[in-house]
């Protein structure tokens, strides 16, 4: 009996909602997703706006999951471009790019993110240079409950005096909020990344989420097909 391998891959441009001055829901821009079955899913949005809180001039998504004679392997990618939160946080380009494989023969997962990346980012005019620790992130191991936390490296905001580096990783910026950079969830069965995540706290409030990317999966307990 060959075994029945359950995918999961997902991803998102940007979401969130404002709870203040106003109450509104960003719908999740460009979403991708496969079922269970494994496929293919892919999304593109041009030239979103909302109010002069954030706008983007294009998000653009895919999700794979497939079979290999020796592997399942499930992708995911988010590439978001022109982003503009509230004139704070911009950036040319986003990316989250997630693959997974897990082997056959060993029965083991695998996760890279080889290729996610920002371009030019810049919060409250100041550039910003993220590093992944991506040795960390490959060399992860399956935790038994939910893991959740930044892998990128310690932020060198020496040359940005207006910015403050707090103890969970955000920046904080006077006026505005918090931003979190390349957050990472593990958990027994899948792996997900954030690029950005901006948590508004002044006149305007409210949370935004740029570049998802979620992968893996597990085979089917008990399960096999003929």
């Amino acid at each position: 009996m060959e075994q029945i391998f359950l995918y999961h891959a997902l991803s998102s441009g940007v979401s969130g909602q404002i709870t203040l001055p106003l109450q509104h829901v960003i719908e999740v821009q460009a979403p991708s997703a496969v079922p269970s079955s494994g496929g293919y899913s892919e999304s593109r949005v041009e030239g979103f706006r909302y109010e002069d809180i954030i706008s983007f001039s294009s998000a653009h998504t895919l999700t794979t999951g497939n079979e290999t004679a020796n592997s399942y392997n499930t992708l995911a990618t988010a590439t978001i471009e022109g982003l503009n939160i509230h004139n704070v946080v911009v950036a040319d380009r986003v990316v989250a790019r997630q693959a997974s494989r897990y082997s056959k023969d060993k029965k083991e997962q695998s996760t890279t993110i080889v290729g996610t990346h920002f371009e030019n980012l810049r919060v409250a005019g100041c550039s910003v240079k993220v590093e992944i620790d991506l040795k960390r992130v490959e060399s992860s191991q399956r935790p038994e409950r939910a893991e959740f936390g930044t892998f990128a490296a310690p932020l060198d905001l020496k040359d940005c005096r207006e910015l403050e580096l707090l103890e969970d990783g955000a920046i904080h910026i006077p006026q505005f909020g918090k931003v979190y950079l390349a957050e990472i969830l593990v958990t027994p069965c899948y792996q997900s990344i954030s690029m950005i995540r901006v948590v508004l706290g002044c006149a305007v409030e409210g949370q935004v989420t740029v570049a998802h990317a979620s992968t893996n999966g597990e085979p089917m307990p008990g399960r096999g097909k003929p």
